[in-house]
């Protein structure tokens, strides 16, 4: 049974980066694998995809054709995206791989806050998992809370189980990752900001007691035999990410 992971995060996150290079660990590793492209404004991709939204519809050419703003043309795409959703699920499924890599688009909102990605993900056969992605420059408390907090909404929108997953971890040397993993699990504000992002924190440990976050480089490839063993037990009823 193939596992359908969905690659989502912020904007500028490193999704991209992440997924091609997670293929790429992939084949070296003998694991099968494909790769899908969900963004149809994507201009270019590091990866050949092996299924590719853009030949249903592309951000360029509704801007072009339809006189639309560039998040106009985006929140068209998905539109239509979403009105032929099984098509676009078949088509993945129709694909080889125990793990089907799929790049989500850029605006993380147009998958995650609209009907796009619970209709994918209620479509897709097979197991399914969300790798979501930490940005390395949310280095405050409360920056670092709230997308703890957006992995937990993933979880509830998507109907999924969700990895929380730091990106760019190549930026920080030793000694740099040790104090800012400190800081993001002791998170220091002063007033109201900080009572709220210590009742934040302490809600989400409350909550996600059996996960951690994985700390990956999409450039020298650290910490993806991690992500992979950590999918493996995401799915396992005896697994513990803590």
């Amino acid at each position: 049974m193939a596992t359908n992971l969905m690659v989502i995060g912020p904007a500028g996150s490193g999704k991209t980066s992440l997924t091609s290079k997670l293929s790429e660990w992939m084949v070296q590793s003998g694991i099968s694998s494909c790769v899908i492209n969900l963004d149809p404004g994507a201009e270019r991709l590091p990866y050949l995809p092996d299924y590719d939204i853009r030949s249903i519809v592309r951000v360029c050419d509704l801007m072009e054709k339809e006189g639309l703003s560039p998040n106009g043309a985006l929140i068209k795409a998905s539109e239509i995206i979403e009105s032929r959703i099984g098509d676009v699920a078949g088509s993945i499924h129709s694909l080889q791989g125990d793990f089907k890599i799929i790049d989500t688009p850029g605006q993380m909102e147009l998958f995650l806050f609209r009907q796009l990605g619970s209709s994918l993900a209620s479509k897709l056969r097979g197991k399914t998992a969300a790798i979501m992605l930490l940005d390395l420059s949310a280095v405050s408390g409360a920056d670092y809370a709230a997308l703890r907090l957006l992995g937990l909404i993933a979880e509830l929108k998507l109907g999924v189980p969700s990895l929380d997953v730091l990106s760019k971890s190549d930026l920080l040397d030793r000694k740099a990752s040790v104090l800012w993993q400190e800081r993001i699990t002791a998170p220091k504000s002063e007033g109201l900001k900080g009572e709220f992002v210590h009742n934040l924190s302490s809600l989400l440990s409350d909550l996600e007691k059996r996960k951690r976050v994985i700390a990956v480089s999409s450039v020298s490839g650290e910490g993806l035999e991690a992500l992979y063993k950590a999918l493996g037990e995401l799915f396992c009823s005896c697994g513990d990410l803590s």
